[in-house]
């Protein structure tokens, strides 16, 4: 046997050798790792994964208005705590009795379930300096629209007088609180209607009155989303 084959053994014998150490050296560090996560309180080895907001919530445009949230107690007269089947509109109303605030009208609402002679209520109340009174969530049945609550979202208007025009900061806080639900659930200027276009009843008066108020009014809403949609 000449040198050089001896060389070449004794090269393959190294190697064998080392690849044995590395082996064993890899088989001692993964049972010491083992053996650490075995004698490891299982509360430290709990994994966290938190979603960012960002990805599980959609940002809107239009902010909400001040709203003061008083929910009527759930009962057959006023709150039958009922989900809608959808959100399709949203209805606007006047309650016909002029002067009277948003804070008479929500207690009336509230009082049905003791008078039990007439189902009423909205699920919102705008108040004649602007204010905002929540009575029944959006999402739920209010009893304000006939054949389309449970399609809508209804918002009843409070006005001084007997021609059921509302006052300027009526008029806003409704434009503002409407712009915020057509964006909120994703409607257009077409599913912005009134009463009367529902039942033909003359509410609100006002609007059915003058057919050029309403549509002012509903361009109002629009032109408020793009306003704050460029903002």
């Amino acid at each position: 046997m000449d040198r050089t084959d001896e060389r070449e053994r004794r090269k393959r014998r190294r190697r064998i050798q080392n690849a044995a150490i590395w082996g064993i050296a890899i088989l001692v560090m993964a049972a010491g790792i083992w053996l650490i996560l075995s004698l490891m309180p299982k509360e430290e080895m709990e994994v966290s994964v938190t979603i960012p907001e960002t990805e599980t919530e959609t940002e809107q445009d239009v902010p909400s208005p001040d709203i003061d949230i008083q929910l009527l107690t759930i009962n057959d007269y006023s709150r039958p705590g009922e989900q809608v089947d959808a959100v399709e509109k949203i209805v606007i109303h006047y309650l016909a009795n002029p002067m009277t605030t948003a804070q008479q009208n929500h207690d009336y609402f509230e009082s049905l379930k003791d008078l039990q002679d007439v189902s009423m209520s909205a699920n919102f109340i705008v108040g004649l300096d602007g204010e905002i009174v929540e009575c029944v969530p959006p999402g739920e049945i209010a009893y304000a629209s006939n054949s389309m609550n449970h399609l809508s979202i209804s918002i009843e208007n409070c006005h001084p007088d007997t021609t059921g025009k509302f006052t300027e900061a009526t008029y806003d806080s409704c434009v503002e609180l409407t712009a915020y639900l057509v964006d909120h659930y994703g409607l257009g200027r077409e599913d912005i209607i009134r009463h009367y276009d529902v039942t033909g009843k003359e509410c609100p008066l006002y609007f059915v009155e003058h057919e050029d108020a309403w549509e002012q009014f509903k361009d109002d809403v629009m032109n408020y989303i793009e306003e704050c949609k460029e903002g």
